[in-house]
């Protein structure tokens, strides 16, 4: 390798877990996270504007099949977990699949801020896992207190052996932190290697764009199935909250 090229692979920037800060009242805001949070959310409304607009009880098209799958599955998932009486959680499950979807793809178009090679996805900031993780531990306890009452949602914690208590309840307060940190991690792993593809200089340029199309390939997959857990651990934690026979 001639040595002029060398200080150039040395100097590669690779900005994943960098980003853009808005400073307001003396508190900071990643802007990046939050402009690709509305960019998905934007993207999971407009689809679902779209499907209602377009849906037939004829024959569907193939993006109100697609739909009907993701809607089936979660269903099914909630009426074998909890019955058809929370059948209610089923909109939440998919908004939640839809959106961390939507999220985890974010990542694999062209860069439009700040000057970057793609796109980050905000799920690969822990701010907005944690944020998705505190929303699923409010609904899920406030479910366990509905269905068991103040005094059965604190006697859950008490039931024999009563010397783990505090384990259980350490246990419900890291459930979040523990499905957030697996989706920021998975996500920003992916962003790592995309940024390492883009980052292969010129002279690669075909190796660079064949391994970044198949990772990114694989990128999706797992932008799947990352969304497909966080759905299904939702539900099972929804399971969890409204049981009655043991926390």
């Amino acid at each position: 390798m001639p040595s002029s090229r060398v200080p150039r692979l040395l100097a590669i920037n690779i900005p994943v877990g960098d980003h853009v800060v808005w400073r307001v009242a003396g508190l900071n805001f990643d802007a990046d996270t939050i402009w690709t949070s509305l960019l998905a959310s934007a993207a999971v409304l407009g689809l679902g504007f779209y499907l209602r607009a377009k849906i037939t009880s004829g024959v569907p098209s193939k993006m109100q099949l697609l739909w009907e799958v993701v809607v089936g599955w979660v269903a099914d998932q909630v009426e074998t977990g909890l019955g058809k009486r929370y059948r209610h959680v089923v909109p939440l499950a998919v908004t939640i699949f839809m959106l961390v979807l939507a999220a985890n793809w974010v990542e694999l178009f062209p860069g439009l801020w700040h000057n970057t090679d793609y796109l980050p996805s905000p799920t690969a900031d822990v701010n907005l896992t944690y944020a998705l993780g505190a929303v699923v531990f409010v609904l899920t306890n406030g479910a366990s207190i509905r269905a068991k009452g103040l005094g059965g949602y604190i006697k859950s914690f008490f039931a024999p052996p009563r010397w783990l208590a505090p384990i259980r309840a350490l246990e419900e307060l890291m459930k979040p932190v523990t499905l957030a940190l697996r989706l920021f991690g998975n996500l920003f792993s992916g962003g790592i290697m995309i940024a390492l593809l883009l980052a292969i200089p010129i002279y690669f340029f075909p190796a660079s764009i064949a391994f970044s199309v198949v990772w990114k390939l694989f990128d999706m997959f797992i932008g799947v199935i990352q969304a497909f857990i966080f759905a299904l651990l939702t539900i099972l934690y929804y399971q969890f909250a409204v049981s009655t026979e043991g926390h």
